[in-house]
Formats: C-alpha cells, structure tokens, sequence
C-alpha cells in the first residue's frame, strides 16, 4: 500500500474522477476527507470505500465549493477527524458547452469560479493544514486540469478560459509555497467519460472510441501522491502520451518489461516520438510499468 496512513483531501469526489481516485487510494491504505455539492453520491463513495474492507477512514461532507465559507468549514472537518493532510486533490470542476456569444453570462461565471475559484478556495482552506514538516514526503496539491491547455475545442469558451487560467494559478503556487514543502502539480486529460463530458450518458458502455473511463486515470494521480514523486513540482501530467506506453508495455515481451532501463530502450525503438514525449517523467514511467506487472 503506497499511501498507507496518508490523509487525502479530495473535492468532486461524489462521481466521475474524483470517486474513482478516491476508491484507488482507499486501495492504497490513504485515510479520506471526501467533499461535493451532493450528500447521496458521497454517501455511496463512502459505502463503497467501507465495503473494502481495507480499514481506512473516510469522512465525508458536503460543501460548495465556489463558497469559501463553507469550503473552510469543510477542510476544518476534515483536519479534526483526520489530522494533517499529506495530499489534496482539487478535483471539483464545470463545463458549459455554447458559441462564446451565446453563452449565458451568469454560466461563464459558473465555470469560472468552479475551475479557478474553486481551486483558489481549495488551496486557501487546505493551507493551515497540509503536513509542510518533511522535507523527505512533501505535501501534495494536486489538479485536474484539461488538454484543451493548450489546444482549444470550439464551443467551451469558459471552461478552456478556465483551465488556461488554473495553469497560471498553479504556476504561481508552485513558486510561492516550494520552499514550504509544498508540490503543487496538474493532470490533464483529454476526454474522460464523467458527466462533465457525456451528460446523462456518461457510464452507459457506449462512450466513443479515444474516451478514457475515470479509472484509467487512477495511476497518474496516485504517482504524484507517492513518495516516486517527492520532487516533482509544477509539472502538467498529460495522461494520453502515458496511455499510448500502457499499450507497448500490454505487447512487449516479458523480458522488455523486466526494469524501466530495460523498457525504455524498447520503447524508444518502437516509438521514439512517445518515447521523447515521456522521457521527462522517467518516474511516471517506472511507476506505471511496476503497476502494469
């Protein structure tokens, strides 16, 4: 259990990815502070992480989090029941899909203040509390941002102005808070099959062909969590590269797979474009290929 012990603090975690990283690192033996705008999905989060048997705590509580107030009230919960935090997710996210002049103002704001106040809000209330006293396993902000930085889709002029924006944020977070012991990094997929992107739909067994399920992005954030990434900071984690090597690893033989050394000169001769895509994050790598076995 890579995350045995630790307290993990994530917001959005009633669905989609924030349910899926939750239940990954209850797997891992982190203790959970759990938050979204709705009691019922956090309720069957909560089930979910008790029926695992694995012994973690998981304390769950409600909170807007485009309300400082009552994102404050919630993290100082969270401290009181679990102690310091080792890790927080800022995972809480909005979309609205229109022409850019046809998109209601009051909606753009939506967004705007999900995507970027939210993640303000979040650092703010989890400051006092993050455990800034290890130089050896520092704290961890983490999140989840969007490919559209830096490409655009057409039609998301407030979440792509959002999710531009939250780079810059963390840009700065990084910068302020390192010398606190404070790693502040970003993951950022392309499409992911929450309600976020397919509504209703989203779960139904029919997403569309390059749709990741909120699962498959499970290793990126328990990476950042892990003591591998003690000294990565204000990195942009973009999973599709690491997706495309997932692939390679499944049909090399097992002598390729054998160590990341070994891996990674036959990655390179499969695909030297992926492989110059990913040799940055030498870890990422190893940690993957040590999950993949």
């Amino acid at each position: 259990m890579i995350l045995k012990g630790k307290n993990i603090i994530i917001t959005g975690a009633g669905r989609g990815i924030g349910r899926a990283v939750a239940i990954a690192c209850a797997k891992e033996g982190a203790n959970l502070g759990l938050t979204s705008r709705t009691l019922e999905q956090l309720i069957a989060v909560k089930e979910e992480i008790d029926n695992l048997g694995v012994g973690v705590n998981c304390v769950i509580k409600t909170a807007d989090i485009t309300k400082l107030p009552e994102v404050l009230e919630t993290f100082m919960t969270f401290h009181g029941e679990l102690g310091r935090f080792n890790g927080v997710i800022a995972n809480a996210g909005a979309s609205w899909m229109a022409s850019a002049h046809e998109v209601p103002p009051e909606k753009f704001e939506m967004v705007i203040n999900t995507n970027i106040l939210g993640v303000f809000y979040t650092f703010r209330a989890a400051y006092p509390y993050l455990k800034k006293d290890d130089n050896n396993d520092k704290a961890r902000f983490i999140i989840t941002g969007s490919a559209v930085y830096p490409s655009v889709m057409g039609r998301f002029s407030s979440y792509t102005a959002s999710k531009y924006g939250v780079v810059g944020l963390q840009r700065e977070l990084a910068t302020e808070y390192k010398r606190e012991n404070i790693l502040v990094n970003m993951i950022l997929p392309v499409q992911v099959d929450t309600k976020l992107l397919r509504g209703r739909r989203a779960g139904d067994g029919n997403k569309p062909p390059g749709v990741l399920d909120p699962e498959d992005l499970n290793d990126y954030y328990l990476y950042v969590l892990s003591d591998m990434a003690n000294k990565v900071n204000d990195e942009l984690i973009y999973p599709n590269n690491f997706e495309a090597m997932k692939m390679i690893i499944k049909d090399a033989p097992e002598e390729k797979k054998e160590n990341w050394n070994v891996f990674k000169e036959y990655l390179e001769e499969k695909s030297l474009n992926l492989y110059n895509n990913i040799k940055k994050f030498g870890t990422l790598g190893e940690f993957i290929l040590d999950r993949s076995k």
